[in-house]
């Protein structure tokens, strides 16, 4: 049975970016601290939506989100929980897979990969094998990427994630069959991230116990992102956010209203203040 490359956050940025280029996933072992485990925990044990809610969310949801149960758009929930996944090694390892070098009007050094969104799951039945690219392709670019932040024991019991490694360079969507899977067992704090071309699925929770994690997905500065996050979130909200974080809620490469406000997507720090709920 193969097995994901792992390693502490001592391990350097370059040991995660090659796992991840030749396997398509890798594992940051204790990658955030048991206090921040704990404080995301905290919130989705206390999260609920209301009756109304569910029945509106399950009218529109997608048919792999009936395998979990689901805390949505965490993101305008918790824009704090943000920096767990763009600082630090994370943001390092995203930042060396997404960021666009072209993008010059944003400097190099910070991020210019967006969010997708970010939601929390625990593992009901066992979730078939899909991609989050959304598009199968061959080739080194890496247009999304999964982060998932374990925050209870994942095992096979309880419904852990199952890949098949080396997939992500396919250049085909996932089969249900004819490979070798491999189970990705992980410890509350450790991190999980891949390249969203990547074959996954989950394994059934066959437990009363419940596994979280929480999940963020992140693409290129071109993608469409899950939620309108900077109408979503306000600047009074932004402001608060650092200026990587307002760049990864995708405050600089928005949709203009019109050309007055600018005449292409690809903004600059310039067009982190143009945001407003009206």
């Amino acid at each position: 049975m193969k097995t994901v490359i792992s390693g502490n956050s001592d391990k350097s940025l370059e040991f995660f970016l090659e796992a991840i280029r030749e396997d398509g996933i890798a594992i940051i072992k204790k990658g955030v601290s048991e206090s921040a485990v704990r404080e995301m925990l905290s919130f989705v044990k206390k999260f609920k939506y209301d009756a109304n809610q569910e029945e509106e969310i399950k009218k529109r949801g997608m048919r792999l989100n009936n395998y979990a149960e689901n805390i949505f758009n965490v993101a305008t929930k918790r824009p704090d929980f943000l920096s767990y996944y763009t600082e630090g090694l994370v943001g390092g390892i995203l930042k060396g897979c997404l960021n666009d070098t072209y993008y010059t009007s944003i400097p190099s050094e910070l991020p210019n990969y967006i969010l997708r969104n970010i939601l929390a799951r625990s593992s009901k039945e066992a979730m078939p094998y899909h991609i989050d690219s959304l598009i199968p392709y061959v080739g080194e670019y890496v247009s999304v990427m999964q982060v998932s932040i374990f925050l209870e024991k994942s095992d096979v019991e309880r419904g852990c994630t199952s890949v098949a490694l080396g997939s992500h360079q396919s250049g085909k969507y996932a089969p249900q069959s004819g490979f070798e899977p491999t189970l990705v067992e992980a410890e509350p704090g450790d991190i999980a991230i891949w390249d969203s071309r990547l074959w996954h699925a989950t394994t059934s929770n066959v437990t009363n116990y419940t596994r979280w994690a929480m999940i963020g997905t992140f693409c290129r500065w071109y993608l469409k992102q899950g939620y309108d996050y900077p109408r979503a979130l306000g600047q009074d909200v932004l402001d608060s956010l650092s200026l990587a974080n307002q760049i990864v809620m995708g405050c600089a490469a928005s949709v203009p209203l019109n050309e007055f406000e600018k005449t292409e997507v690809k903004g600059g720090i310039e067009h982190l203040k143009k945001h407003s709920r009206d």
